[in-house]
């Protein structure tokens, strides 16, 4: 959960997910959109994905127990060579180091490195396991963690305060704040209208088969600069009453969706008359307004469907 996710928004989930889950085969056994019903609005949706995966292998494959070997813990789903490394640190005291955002921002100022590169990434773990201490390497790693967290920041970094500040080149140079260089990101903006269709106490939504978002539920949407309908509701577009609802920007890593929501009613017009064929990539329902907290969706459409709700 703290993996792109400060950890004030993560700790209500944390406890919640803890008491509902409290080990792996209660995880295992519950229904995926249970799970991400857990999971809506800390994003990326693929970690809530390959917990409830890893928990399955582990079950199915590992007789239920987390492995305490690197090989073992990186053949499960979503495991990879730093989460198998806290993993080994942490819960099992092994001298395995790790090299998060914060700990590579610390040696790159101690190093005074502007450029970086995969191979650094070994030298600076093999450096660092060679001073982890065997008896409390999952303290060293929390340690270093906080330690670029509350002192070697991304901005204005505490150097004074650092207690790695005499042996810092960075520091030493004057040059700490300019390391890492920062890199302008370009946003790339996209406007997107969302047609929330609404009729006999039932909100049309469609669940992503694949791709980004695949397994929640979304509003369908039709991309403004194609400039069209889409086609199963061209038929009775100008029937229906229709109130604007409040924009809302959906913020991904280098873009930026611009969502103008349209709720549409009409108690006269058949279920039947708006129901799109599911395909390769949505499967479509109309679903209870009472029942839409069970379904689950990226925040920035929960927001969407609450507002909505307040008009019906």
């Amino acid at each position: 959960m703290l993996q792109q996710t400060v950890a004030a928004s993560v700790v209500p989930y944390f406890e919640k997910w803890c008491t509902d889950y409290p080990d792996i085969q209660s995880l295992a056994s519950a229904d995926l959109t249970e799970v991400l019903s857990h999971w809506e609005g800390l994003g990326y949706y693929s970690r809530c994905r390959n917990l409830h995966k890893a928990a399955n292998y582990i079950v199915d494959s590992l007789s239920g127990k987390l492995p305490d070997s690197y090989k073992e813990l990186i053949s499960i789903p979503g495991i990879g060579d730093y989460t198998a490394r806290a993993i080994l640190s942490i819960a099992y005291t092994q001298p395995y180091a790790v090299l998060d955002a914060n700990v590579r921002r610390i040696i790159k100022r101690l190093t005074a490195k502007k450029e970086w590169s995969k191979e650094l990434d070994k030298s600076a773990i093999a450096e660092l396991e060679s001073i982890i201490p065997g008896k409390r390497p999952g303290d060293f790693n929390e340690a270093m963690m906080q330690l670029g967290q509350q002192i070697c920041t991304t901005s204005s970094p505490a150097c004074i305060s650092c207690p790695l500040g005499d042996s810092c080149l960075g520091f030493l140079k004057g040059i700490a704040e300019e390391i890492p260089e920062k890199k302008t990101k370009k946003i790339k903006s996209t406007e997107k209208s969302v047609l929330l269709i609404a009729m006999n106490k039932k909100i049309l939504l469609r669940r992503k088969k694949r791709g980004l978002f695949h397994d929640l539920w979304l509003i369908p949407s039709v991309w403004n600069e194609k400039g069209r309908v889409i086609d199963w509701m061209e038929v009775n577009w100008s029937g229906m009453d229709s109130i604007k609802l409040s924009k809302q920007n959906h913020f991904y890593t280098d873009n930026k969706d611009i969502l103008s929501p349209l709720l549409f009613m009409n108690p006269h017009l058949e279920q039947t008359q708006l129901t799109p064929s599911d395909d390769d990539d949505f499967e479509y329902k109309w679903i209870e307004m009472g029942q839409l907290e069970q379904y689950p969706s990226p925040s920035v459409y929960r927001k969407i469907l609450d507002e909505a709700l307040e008009h019906l």
